[in-house]
């Protein structure tokens, strides 16, 4: 499966399962906040900033 990952900013790029839960566990490990939304995930980071990681339409 394809992820897409948007910064706040607007820079995006697709990404693999591989990096999309490596992704995933370093926000954990770093305690970054993460929200299951539909489609995937949004990760708040330091200073209030914004990443989401949308499954990418086929």
């Amino acid at each position: 499966m394809r992820y897409r990952i948007t910064f706040e900013c607007g820079l995006s790029s697709v990404v693999d399962d591989v990096a999309h839960r490596h992704l995933l566990r370093q926000a954990v490990r770093r305690g970054h906040g993460t929200t299951k939304v539909r489609g995937g995930h949004v990760v708040t980071l330091p200073g209030g900033r914004l990443v989401a990681l949308l499954v990418e339409a086929a």
